[in-house]
Order: structure tokens, then C-alpha cells, then sequence
């Protein structure tokens, strides 16, 4: 111990420094440096599940961008079928309607050409009728003034004859 006592160093001033330098660093260590510790190994976890939160979030956020898109895509799609189907019911409508309008049309233009055709024949009987009358009278006052045999023939067969045109 005499390295100690040229250095002038007193060795139980020395070994109760020590001790009591261990002292306060146990209790330093155990008070302050194991909580500072633990919680900056908690908030660097933290940080790290933060972090890994954050881009877990992040992929989670494309993955719905990406969802996304790709229902807008498909409500795109079915909006477009769905508006092309309208458009072809709308054209079908559409084109029933001018064929049923059109079948009308020759039905009405087929009635009316019967019911023209049914007026004619009455009004060319009733013009024949009218005709037969007239001749018949005619031939009454033909006969009332009797002319000859002949003549009487020849006025009969040309009244039948125009009768029958």
C-alpha cells in the first residue's frame, strides 16, 4: 500500500469512496437508468408500431384505393349495361311501334278501300236500278205509242244492252 501512500491516497478514504460510489451507482442504476431504459425501449417500441402501423395503414389505404377503383370500374360497367339494354328496350319499343303503327295504317287503308269498294257497288246498283227504272219507263211510253214491230225490237235489245254495260 505504499503506491498509495506516495500518491497520497488514504486506502480506507479510498475503499469508502468506492463503496459508496457503488452505492450510488446501484442506486443510480436501479432508479433511474433501468426506468429511463425501459421507457425509452417502450417508446422506441411505440415508435417501431407506430412505424409499422403507419405502413400497414398505408397499404391498407392503396388497397382501398385499389378496391376503389375497381368497384367504380365495375358500377361504371353495370351503369353502361344497364344503359344499353335501356337503349335497346327503348329501340325495340321504338320499333314496335312504328310496325304496329305501319300494320294499322294498311289495315285502315284496307278498310277504307273496302268500304269504298262496297260503296261503289251499291252506288253502281243503285245507278242500275235507277237505269232499269228509266228504261222501263221509257219503254212504257215507247209501248203506249207503239211505233212498229221492228223499231220496238231494235229500242228493247238496246235498252237491255246499255242496262247491262
Amino acid at each position: 500500500m505504499n503506491v498509495l501512500g506516495t500518491l497520497g491516497l488514504d486506502w480506507k478514504l479510498f475503499i469508502a469512496q468506492l463503496v459508496n460510489f457503488a452505492i450510488v451507482l446501484v442506486i443510480f442504476w436501479k432508479w433511474i437508468v433501468k426506468p429511463l431504459a425501459k421507457n425509452l425501449t417502450d417508446r422506441q417500441s411505440k415508435i417501431e408500431s407506430g412505424i409499422k402501423n403507419a405502413e400497414y395503414m398505408e397499404k391498407e389505404k392503396e388497397n382501398f384505393e385499389q378496391w376503389r377503383m375497381n368497384e367504380m370500374r365495375k358500377t361504371r360497367d353495370e351503369a353502361d349495361k344497364i344503359l344499353k339494354i335501356a337503349i335497346l328496350d327503348a329501340e325495340k319499343v321504338k320499333t314496335d311501334t312504328v310496325i304496329e303503327t305501319h300494320e294499322q295504317t294498311v289495315r285502315m287503308l284496307e278498310q277504307a278501300k273496302i268500304s269504298m269498294d262496297a260503296q261503289k257497288q251499291r252506288a253502281m246498283r243503285e245507278i242500275r236500278e235507277d237505269v232499269a227504272t228509266l228504261v222501263v219507263a221509257a219503254s212504257e211510253k215507247i209501248l203506249r205509242h207503239k211505233l212498229d214491230e221492228k223499231k220496238d225490237h231494235a229500242l228493247v235489245s238496246e235498252s237491255i244492252q246499255e242496262v247491262v254495260k
